[in-house]
Protein backbone atom coordinates (compact mmCIF):
# COMPACT_ATOMS: atom_id res chain seq x y z
CA UNK A 1 0.00 0.00 0.00
CA UNK A 2 3.01 2.55 0.85
CA UNK A 3 4.86 1.48 -2.17
CA UNK A 4 1.75 2.21 -4.67
CA UNK A 5 0.84 5.23 -2.62
CA UNK A 6 4.58 6.70 -3.24
CA UNK A 7 4.74 5.44 -6.84
CA UNK A 8 1.29 7.21 -7.47
CA UNK A 9 2.86 10.61 -5.75
CA UNK A 10 6.19 10.26 -8.01
CA UNK A 11 3.94 9.66 -10.94
CA UNK A 12 1.96 12.95 -9.89
CA UNK A 13 5.38 14.83 -9.51
CA UNK A 14 6.33 14.30 -12.92
CA UNK A 15 3.21 15.21 -14.42
CA UNK A 16 3.60 18.22 -12.80
CA UNK A 17 6.91 18.53 -13.32
CA UNK A 18 6.35 18.19 -17.15
CA UNK A 19 3.38 20.96 -16.82
CA UNK A 20 5.37 23.56 -15.54
CA UNK A 21 7.96 22.87 -18.04
CA UNK A 22 5.70 23.29 -20.51
CA UNK A 23 4.22 26.11 -19.62
CA UNK A 24 7.70 27.82 -18.83
CA UNK A 25 8.54 26.71 -22.98
CA UNK A 26 5.28 28.36 -24.10
CA UNK A 27 6.27 31.57 -22.00
CA UNK A 28 9.84 31.85 -23.24
CA UNK A 29 9.00 31.07 -27.09
CA UNK A 30 6.40 33.91 -26.20
CA UNK A 31 8.81 35.98 -24.94
CA UNK A 32 11.60 35.25 -27.64
CA UNK A 33 8.77 36.40 -30.35
CA UNK A 34 8.36 39.76 -28.44
CA UNK A 35 11.46 39.99 -29.13
CA UNK A 36 11.95 39.33 -32.50
CA UNK A 37 8.60 41.49 -33.42
CA UNK A 38 9.96 44.54 -31.99
CA UNK A 39 13.03 44.44 -34.16
CA UNK A 40 11.22 43.63 -37.84
CA UNK A 41 9.42 45.56 -40.35
CA UNK A 42 5.97 45.99 -40.72
CA UNK A 43 5.96 43.46 -44.03
CA UNK A 44 8.71 41.16 -42.01
CA UNK A 45 5.89 41.19 -38.52
CA UNK A 46 2.82 40.31 -40.61
CA UNK A 47 4.56 37.31 -42.30
CA UNK A 48 6.08 36.21 -39.54
CA UNK A 49 2.67 36.02 -37.78
CA UNK A 50 1.46 34.01 -40.85
CA UNK A 51 4.94 31.74 -40.20
CA UNK A 52 5.18 31.31 -36.34
CA UNK A 53 3.02 28.10 -35.72
CA UNK A 54 -0.17 28.83 -32.82
CA UNK A 55 1.10 27.61 -29.17
CA UNK A 56 -1.20 24.38 -29.75
CA UNK A 57 -0.51 20.90 -30.61
CA UNK A 58 -0.64 20.10 -34.26
CA UNK A 59 0.12 16.99 -36.30
CA UNK A 60 3.62 17.82 -37.94
CA UNK A 61 2.95 16.91 -41.21
CA UNK A 62 -0.02 19.23 -41.24
CA UNK A 63 2.71 22.05 -39.42
CA UNK A 64 4.65 20.76 -42.97
CA UNK A 65 2.43 21.28 -45.26
CA UNK A 66 1.24 24.44 -43.80
CA UNK A 67 4.81 26.38 -43.44
CA UNK A 68 5.73 24.57 -46.79
CA UNK A 69 2.76 26.57 -48.80
CA UNK A 70 3.98 29.79 -47.18
CA UNK A 71 7.51 28.97 -48.27
CA UNK A 72 5.97 28.95 -51.73
CA UNK A 73 3.67 31.67 -51.87
CA UNK A 74 6.38 34.00 -49.97
CA UNK A 75 8.59 35.53 -52.68
CA UNK A 76 12.07 36.07 -52.03
CA UNK A 77 12.07 34.24 -48.72
CA UNK A 78 15.27 32.98 -49.06
CA UNK A 79 16.70 36.79 -49.30
CA UNK A 80 15.59 37.53 -45.71
CA UNK A 81 17.41 36.29 -43.07
CA UNK A 82 15.01 36.25 -40.35
CA UNK A 83 12.55 35.19 -42.01
CA UNK A 84 14.08 31.86 -43.31
CA UNK A 85 15.90 31.36 -40.02
CA UNK A 86 12.30 30.82 -38.73
CA UNK A 87 11.28 28.85 -41.45
CA UNK A 88 14.21 26.40 -41.27
CA UNK A 89 13.66 26.02 -37.48
CA UNK A 90 10.15 25.37 -38.30
CA UNK A 91 10.79 22.40 -40.72
CA UNK A 92 13.72 21.25 -39.05
CA UNK A 93 12.26 20.86 -35.83
CA UNK A 94 8.51 19.52 -37.57
CA UNK A 95 10.07 17.16 -39.89
CA UNK A 96 11.84 15.79 -37.08
CA UNK A 97 8.61 14.55 -34.85
CA UNK A 98 7.17 13.48 -38.29
CA UNK A 99 9.85 11.16 -39.91
CA UNK A 100 9.86 9.51 -36.09
CA UNK A 101 6.21 8.29 -37.21
CA UNK A 102 8.01 6.69 -40.18
CA UNK A 103 9.21 2.82 -40.05
CA UNK A 104 12.26 3.29 -41.69
CA UNK A 105 13.08 5.73 -39.05
CA UNK A 106 11.70 3.72 -36.24
CA UNK A 107 14.69 3.30 -33.47
CA UNK A 108 15.52 0.29 -32.89
CA UNK A 109 13.69 -0.94 -30.20
CA UNK A 110 10.18 0.28 -31.64
CA UNK A 111 11.98 -1.82 -34.75
CA UNK A 112 11.91 -4.66 -32.90
CA UNK A 113 8.34 -5.19 -31.21
CA UNK A 114 6.66 -4.81 -35.36
CA UNK A 115 9.70 -6.33 -37.32
CA UNK A 116 7.63 -8.89 -37.95
CA UNK A 117 4.49 -7.54 -38.50
CA UNK A 118 6.76 -5.16 -41.15
CA UNK A 119 7.54 -8.55 -43.45
CA UNK A 120 4.49 -9.60 -43.21
CA UNK A 121 2.95 -6.48 -44.50
CA UNK A 122 5.83 -5.85 -46.98
CA UNK A 123 5.54 -9.82 -48.43
CA UNK A 124 1.81 -9.10 -48.91
CA UNK A 125 2.46 -5.80 -50.81
CA UNK A 126 5.14 -6.91 -53.28
CA UNK A 127 4.62 -9.98 -55.54
CA UNK A 128 7.06 -12.82 -55.38
CA UNK A 129 8.84 -11.01 -52.42
CA UNK A 130 10.72 -12.50 -49.91
CA UNK A 131 12.12 -11.87 -46.12
CA UNK A 132 15.72 -10.80 -47.53
CA UNK A 133 14.01 -8.62 -50.10
CA UNK A 134 12.47 -6.64 -47.54
CA UNK A 135 16.08 -6.66 -45.19
CA UNK A 136 17.93 -5.96 -48.29
CA UNK A 137 15.82 -2.74 -49.06
CA UNK A 138 15.77 -1.55 -45.46
CA UNK A 139 19.29 -1.73 -45.07
CA UNK A 140 19.90 0.05 -48.39
CA UNK A 141 17.38 2.48 -47.03
CA UNK A 142 19.51 3.14 -43.80
CA UNK A 143 22.69 3.50 -45.09
CA UNK A 144 21.07 6.17 -47.46
CA UNK A 145 19.66 8.00 -43.63
CA UNK A 146 23.83 6.91 -42.81
CA UNK A 147 25.26 9.02 -45.93
CA UNK A 148 22.93 11.59 -45.19
CA UNK A 149 21.75 11.23 -49.22
CA UNK A 150 17.71 10.72 -48.62
CA UNK A 151 15.56 13.53 -49.89
CA UNK A 152 11.73 13.71 -48.82
CA UNK A 153 9.44 15.59 -50.82
CA UNK A 154 6.23 17.07 -49.50
CA UNK A 155 3.41 18.28 -52.17
CA UNK A 156 2.47 21.94 -52.19
CA UNK A 157 -1.15 22.36 -53.98
CA UNK A 158 -0.32 24.65 -57.17
CA UNK A 159 3.15 24.27 -56.79
CA UNK A 160 6.22 22.18 -57.17
CA UNK A 161 6.58 19.71 -55.07
CA UNK A 162 9.30 20.96 -52.01
CA UNK A 163 12.37 19.01 -50.81
CA UNK A 164 12.68 19.44 -47.03
CA UNK A 165 16.10 18.24 -46.16
CA UNK A 166 17.53 20.94 -47.83
CA UNK A 167 16.49 22.96 -44.59
CA UNK A 168 17.02 20.97 -42.03
CA UNK A 169 20.16 21.73 -39.76
CA UNK A 170 24.18 19.88 -39.40
CA UNK A 171 22.93 17.53 -36.75
CA UNK A 172 19.48 17.10 -37.66
CA UNK A 173 20.57 13.27 -38.65
CA UNK A 174 22.74 12.15 -35.77
CA UNK A 175 20.00 10.03 -34.06
CA UNK A 176 18.79 8.51 -36.66
CA UNK A 177 22.22 7.48 -38.06
CA UNK A 178 23.19 6.58 -34.73
CA UNK A 179 19.36 4.14 -34.63
CA UNK A 180 20.42 3.33 -38.84
CA UNK A 181 23.42 1.51 -37.82
CA UNK A 182 21.81 0.10 -34.85
CA UNK A 183 19.02 -1.39 -37.21
CA UNK A 184 21.43 -2.67 -39.63
CA UNK A 185 23.69 -4.51 -36.67
CA UNK A 186 20.37 -5.95 -35.69
CA UNK A 187 19.14 -7.08 -39.15
CA UNK A 188 22.67 -8.67 -40.03
CA UNK A 189 22.73 -10.79 -37.09
CA UNK A 190 19.04 -11.47 -36.84
CA UNK A 191 19.11 -15.28 -38.15
CA UNK A 192 19.10 -14.20 -42.05
CA UNK A 193 21.84 -15.80 -43.45
CA UNK A 194 19.93 -19.00 -43.80
CA UNK A 195 23.62 -20.89 -45.41
CA UNK A 196 26.00 -19.64 -42.05
CA UNK A 197 28.23 -22.55 -43.18
CA UNK A 198 29.08 -20.84 -46.81
CA UNK A 199 29.15 -16.68 -45.84
CA UNK A 200 30.46 -15.19 -43.15
CA UNK A 201 27.24 -12.76 -42.12
CA UNK A 202 24.00 -12.22 -43.38
CA UNK A 203 25.45 -8.85 -45.52
CA UNK A 204 26.97 -10.95 -47.66
CA UNK A 205 24.50 -13.66 -48.27
CA UNK A 206 22.14 -10.99 -49.49
CA UNK A 207 25.01 -9.01 -51.42
CA UNK A 208 25.69 -12.63 -53.02
CA UNK A 209 21.84 -12.88 -53.89
CA UNK A 210 21.84 -9.43 -55.06
CA UNK A 211 25.02 -9.89 -57.39
CA UNK A 212 23.18 -13.43 -58.88
CA UNK A 213 20.07 -11.62 -59.54
CA UNK A 214 22.11 -9.19 -62.06
CA UNK A 215 25.29 -10.28 -63.52
CA UNK A 216 24.60 -13.97 -64.31
CA UNK A 217 24.93 -14.26 -68.26
CA UNK A 218 27.29 -17.35 -68.91
CA UNK A 219 26.23 -19.42 -65.45
CA UNK A 220 30.07 -21.16 -65.37
CA UNK A 221 32.26 -17.95 -65.75
CA UNK A 222 29.99 -16.13 -63.57
CA UNK A 223 29.78 -18.36 -60.75
CA UNK A 224 33.34 -19.31 -61.46
CA UNK A 225 34.64 -15.85 -60.59
CA UNK A 226 31.95 -15.30 -58.19
CA UNK A 227 33.10 -17.94 -55.98
CA UNK A 228 36.95 -17.84 -56.52
CA UNK A 229 36.77 -14.21 -55.67
CA UNK A 230 34.85 -14.41 -52.59
CA UNK A 231 37.06 -17.31 -51.68
CA UNK A 232 40.19 -14.38 -52.36
CA UNK A 233 38.64 -12.19 -50.00
CA UNK A 234 37.72 -14.58 -47.29
CA UNK A 235 33.32 -13.70 -47.55
CA UNK A 236 32.58 -17.64 -47.60
CA UNK A 237 33.85 -20.12 -45.87
CA UNK A 238 36.19 -23.02 -47.32
CA UNK A 239 33.81 -25.77 -49.57
CA UNK A 240 34.56 -27.45 -52.59
CA UNK A 241 33.30 -26.41 -55.96
CA UNK A 242 30.91 -29.46 -56.62
CA UNK A 243 29.32 -28.75 -52.72
CA UNK A 244 28.57 -24.66 -53.62
CA UNK A 245 26.84 -25.66 -56.59
CA UNK A 246 24.61 -28.60 -55.66
CA UNK A 247 23.50 -25.74 -52.86
CA UNK A 248 22.89 -23.83 -55.56
CA UNK A 249 21.28 -25.75 -57.90
CA UNK A 250 18.85 -28.05 -55.33
CA UNK A 251 18.31 -25.68 -52.43
CA UNK A 252 19.10 -21.71 -53.86
CA UNK A 253 17.62 -22.67 -56.93
CA UNK A 254 20.28 -20.00 -59.15
CA UNK A 255 20.78 -22.68 -61.91
CA UNK A 256 18.47 -24.17 -64.33
CA UNK A 257 18.76 -28.46 -64.27
CA UNK A 258 20.45 -28.32 -67.39
CA UNK A 259 23.40 -26.08 -66.67
CA UNK A 260 24.21 -28.50 -63.20
CA UNK A 261 24.29 -31.04 -65.78
CA UNK A 262 26.40 -29.39 -67.68
CA UNK A 263 28.91 -28.36 -64.62
CA UNK A 264 28.55 -31.91 -63.46
CA UNK A 265 30.69 -33.03 -66.80
CA UNK A 266 32.90 -30.35 -66.46
CA UNK A 267 33.17 -31.19 -62.21
CA UNK A 268 34.71 -28.27 -61.31
CA UNK A 269 34.77 -24.54 -61.51
CA UNK A 270 36.93 -22.09 -63.98
CA UNK A 271 40.41 -20.40 -61.59
CA UNK A 272 39.94 -16.74 -60.23
CA UNK A 273 42.52 -15.68 -63.17
CA UNK A 274 40.89 -17.83 -66.40
CA UNK A 275 37.27 -16.72 -64.87
CA UNK A 276 38.37 -12.92 -64.46
CA UNK A 277 36.96 -10.01 -66.44
CA UNK A 278 36.75 -6.40 -66.05
CA UNK A 279 33.07 -6.04 -66.14
CA UNK A 280 32.89 -8.98 -63.72
CA UNK A 281 35.58 -6.97 -61.46
CA UNK A 282 33.42 -3.85 -61.74
CA UNK A 283 30.11 -5.84 -60.97
CA UNK A 284 31.76 -7.29 -57.83
CA UNK A 285 33.55 -4.15 -56.70
CA UNK A 286 29.88 -2.45 -57.16
CA UNK A 287 28.27 -4.71 -55.00
CA UNK A 288 30.88 -6.27 -52.25
CA UNK A 289 32.47 -2.96 -51.86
Amino acid sequence: MGINYVNTCCYINSIHSIINLRVKFLNFVKYKNCLLMNNLTNSQETILKKLLPKLIKKEPYKELLRVSLLFREIKDIKEDGVLFDQFKTIINNQLYFHLKSKEEFYDLDRFKDIYETLVKEFIENNIDANKNDFIEGYINYQNEIINKTIEYFINVNGYEPLELMQFVKKDFFDEFILSSKRKIEFLENNDVNPYQHIFISAAIYLKFIEYTSKHIIDYYLDYSYLKKRLQHEKLIYNITDNEFMLILNEEMKLISKKNYEDYFIKNKLSSLNKSSSTARENNFNNIFG
